[in-house]
This record gives C-alpha cells, structure tokens and sequence, in this order.
C-alpha cells in the first residue's frame, strides 16, 4: 500500500522534472523471483527503478543508510535491506534468498558504489551467488542520462538471463565472478547503448 502510493506520487514528480524514457519493459517478468541488477549513476537509482519498473523491487542498501533512523525506517517499509558493500554476509545472504523464495523483486547495483561508467570487471559476486542459490533469472537493466532538471533519464531493460545449469551447485569466487561478469557486460551494454 505504501509503495504504491509512494510510486503514484514519484511518478508524477519524476515525469515532471525529467524526460523518462522506459525501453524494454516487456522483459520484465510478470511473477516469480527476479534479480534486477542495474548500472549505478546517483543516490536517486533505487527510487527511479522504483518508480518505473511494473513490480515493487526489494533494494539491497548499504547498511550505513539504516544508521539514518526516520530513513531507514521508511525504505525497511519499503522492501530495502541492508548489505554489507565489502563481503556477503550470511544475515544478507538469508535475507535475499527469502525475498527471492517468497517471489519477489530484488534489486542490486553490483558495482556497489555510484560510478560514471561500467566496468564489466568490478561487478560484486554476489548478484550470480543470489542467481545460483535461488535459480532466479537475473534481468540486466541500463540507467543512462542526467539527473539535471529537465533532462533525459532512459531506462533501458534487457532480456532475463537464466543461471539454472548452475543452481544447487557449489561455486567458487573465479566461477562466480565469471558469471557476475557476463552480466555486467549486459548491463554496460544496456546503459551504453545509443538511443534515437
């Protein structure tokens, strides 16, 4: 209920200040555990995605944002949890996997900190570790543009990728980060994309 009051609320400023251009929302899956892993350009990510994405998306944050009490408060109500940037700890491991068992969306920014640009060699493992663990479809999306006033924001979402083969299997960090990369590319791809 508060999500989709805040979403009907947002959506109205968002479209208000920015020109939002959302492409590829059809490969969105309707139901079922999905891992959104998305490009990092500005604290206002998770509330765009959040905003213009079809289904409420539960965000990994970094911890120190629940240090913010009314903050934390407020984004604990609407599905964030926190993550340690530095390692996967077992408290968030749990957590993911019961957000994505329960059928829920679960966003990730793997190159965890705001960047400018993608790397597809500083993804976090972590995104193919939820993959693997849960047999989720991971879904690359592409943020690109400026959060300046009255400018363009595209959000670009790419096909599901499936990492079944691998589910119940024991990976290691090499295999994992090979995995992790793979989306990465996509997601580079997605948000480096040029658009008309």
């Amino acid at each position: 209920m508060l999500y989709r009051f805040g979403q009907s609320i947002l959506s109205l400023l968002f479209n208000t200040i920015y020109d939002i251009k959302i492409i590829g929302d059809e490969n969105l899956p309707k139901s079922g555990a999905v891992i959104v892993c998305a490009n990092h350009i500005s604290a206002l990510d998770p509330v765009l995605l959040g905003v213009f994405l079809r289904r409420p998306i539960c965000f990994m944050a970094k911890h120190e944002l629940f240090d913010i009490k009314l903050f934390g408060f407020i984004i604990t109500k609407l599905g964030a949890f926190p993550v340690n940037r530095d390692a996967v700890e077992i408290t968030t491991l749990k957590k993911a996997l019961e957000v994505l068992k329960s059928g829920q969306v679960m966003g990730i920014f793997s190159q965890g900190g705001r960047l400018d640009t993608v790397n597809e060699d500083e993804g976090k493992a972590g995104v193919a570790l939820f993959a693997v663990k849960s047999g989720a479809p991971v879904v690359p999306v592409g943020i690109k543009g400026s959060f300046k006033p009255f400018s363009r924001l595209t959000v670009s979402i790419g096909k599901p990728m499936s990492f079944k083969e691998y589910e119940g299997q024991k990976l290691r960090t090499p295999e994992l980060s090979k995995l992790t990369k793979e989306i990465m590319v996509e997601v580079k791809k997605l948000a480096e994309q040029k658009l008309l």
